[in-house]
Formats: C-alpha cells, structure tokens, sequence
C-alpha cells in the first residue's frame, strides 16, 4: 500500500511481511532512502509520524538562512558533518540542520534528510550514506498539505495495524 508520491514524498507499508514490526519503504524524490532496513519498531513509528505531523500542520515561513532548496541542503549536511565553515555560513547551517527529517530509528540511520518548510510548500532533501561514505543524494519540493495528507494516512495505518497486533498477541486484554 504506497501513500504519496514515490516522486515527491511516499510511504509504502508491507503489512504482511512481520507480524512484530511495521514494514515500511520511504521514497524521497524517487530516492529509496531505507532499502537496507524497512522494519520499524510500531509504537517508535506512530511517535515519530506524530512528532512529524506536530511539525508540519500548520505552513510556515522559510528558516532562517534558507536560500534554496540545495542550499539549504548544502549547508545543513556540511554542519551536521562538520564541515562547515565558521561565521555566517556555520549560523545558518546550524539552523537549517534543525530541519532534520526522517530521524525515526535505526530503519533511517543512514540516511540524513531535511524538510524545509516555506508557506505551502515543504522541500525535503536527502542523502543516503552506506559503508563507503555519501551515496545517492535528492532534493524534491512537495506541497505542504499533501506531505502532511501521506503522514496522517501513515499514521493511521501505523496505528490501526499496531493496535490489531497487540490485540492478536493478548486477545484476553481485548476483550
């Protein structure tokens, strides 16, 4: 079941691969960002989905130091591995790294990614990083509501799908 766009922002949910774990494929920019990993622990996934829906609600404007999408992107990624200059471009970089995207657990350990908000629109950008070092990066620009829409309708699923494991596991607690 994918929601979204695997061209923008999507999340696939593979409900029958593990009865423990929430399987879950996130795409970003066409970008596969957790092939290596998709099994989430449940209850880690429902908080993180809901902490991202806290974040993302209501539009707002750029932050600070936002120029563009893949500077921004640049400038985030060289901060938080430390890279960066220092002064202004170190300022700025530390605030777009408060950005941080996809921060959800051990299935997206390897990649770092930023959601930029800006009014309606939300650029998300990414790289993913592997044993040899950076990988495949992507940059996209989706609308606010949908990204939020595809987090919602993954919330739900994450929840509905937990919520019939647990009852499963204790049909007597269910009850």
């Amino acid at each position: 079941m994918v929601l979204g766009s695997r061209a923008g922002f999507a999340l696939e949910f593979h409900v029958e691969q593990d009865p423990g774990l929430l399987c879950v494929d996130v795409f970003v920019g066409g970008l596969h960002v957790n092939a290596w990993d998709n099994a989430f622990y449940p209850p880690l996934l429902v908080k993180k989905l809901k902490d991202e829906l806290g974040r993302f609600r209501t539009p707002s404007a750029p932050p600070m130091g936002f120029v563009s999408p893949f500077e921004a992107f640049r400038l985030a990624e060289d901060w938080m591995c430390d890279d960066a200059d220092t002064g202004t471009a170190s300022e700025a970089g530390a605030e777009l790294a408060r950005c941080r995207f996809l921060d959800w657990g051990e299935c997206t350990d390897y990649v770092l990614a930023f959601a930029f908000t800006d009014g309606d629109r939300v650029h998300l950008a990414c790289r993913v990083h592997g044993d040899a070092g950076p990988q495949a990066s992507t940059v996209v620009s989706v609308s606010r509501t949908l990204f939020v829409e595809t987090l919602e309708h993954g919330l739900g699923v994450a929840e509905r799908e937990w919520s019939a494991r647990l009852a499963a596991m204790n049909p007597q607690e269910h009850m």
